[in-house]
């Protein structure tokens, strides 16, 4: 392990991510570092490696897309929680639930997809061959953990990729329930869960604990944004500054749900 990346508990890391009224927004300098040449360009020519391969243009949509789409999670999982122990949940509760579940599900795939957008923008494919390549490179210089390339490379956006569009094209279906708090699970044709996940998020009949659930996807989402903005930092400057970047403030009452389910999470 290296010194840029200090072993830390869950709570560690989600103390450095999140305040009582704000996030860490880590968009304004990754894109900053993604649309600068690398330092042994040559310095004629002065543009980015590979740069049919690394659209400036793409970049800068992709992460003002991610910029965007972010506040909207919080907001959702609001609204998700708020009534997660409403024992008079009336008829409109299910369906209700159901469409804030699935636009959950479609907002995140949708920041995990423009985050793929910026990884690869971050390959010099004069040097590598394939998002593989660079990943192996990445762990060998800096002897990233496991957790920790699991994070940089979005490991579970493959699956998500999956089961958003089984829910697109209807395949699957989603539905909710209001079992000490509200849970949800996708399902196939044949009734069979389509969503497996960590005992610790699900119940013991298999449903999926929704504040756990998306607490944990917007998590990693920050984690990847982290690691990855510090991945570019330290390979133009050879010094990461993480610690510099601004926080994004959107309300204490947006926050107060995630923030309450982190401390029955972490404490």
């Amino acid at each position: 392990m290296t010194k840029h990346f200090k072993v830390m508990t869950l709570p560690e890391l989600y103390s450095g991510l999140f305040a009582a009224d704000a996030y860490k927004n880590f968009i304004p300098k990754y894109r900053s570092l993604l649309l600068e040449p690398m330092p042994d360009q040559n310095k004629v020519a002065r543009s980015m490696p590979s740069a049919a391969n690394r659209d400036p243009d793409l970049i800068e949509t992709a992460a003002t897309e991610v910029a965007r789409l972010i506040p909207q999670t919080f907001g959702i999982f609001k609204l998700i929680v708020e009534h997660s122990n409403d024992e008079k949940a009336g008829p409109d509760f299910r369906p209700m639930q159901r469409a804030l579940h699935e636009y959950m599900l479609k907002i995140l795939y949708h920041i995990n997809r423009n985050c793929c957008t910026l990884l690869e923008a971050q390959i010099d494919y004069d040097k590598f061959d394939t998002l593989t390549d660079f990943l192996g490179s990445i762990n060998a210089k800096y002897d990233l953990l496991d957790e920790q390339l699991m994070l940089v490379e979005q490991r579970w956006h493959e699956n998500d990729e999956i089961i958003y569009y089984s829910l697109v094209e209807r395949e699957n279906k989603l539905d909710v329930f209001n079992t000490n708090g509200v849970c949800f699970q996708i399902y196939n044709k044949g009734l069979e869960n389509q969503l497996k996940v960590p005992k610790e998020i699900c119940t013991s009949n298999g449903l999926i604990i929704s504040k756990r659930y998306f607490l944990f996807a917007i998590f990693r989402v920050f984690q990847h944004l982290q690691l990855n903005t510090q991945l570019c930092e330290l390979e133009r400057t050879g010094i990461a500054t993480v610690e510099s970047i601004k926080e994004e403030e959107i309300g204490y009452s947006l926050m107060n749900a995630f923030n309450e389910t982190a401390k029955e999470i972490f404490c």
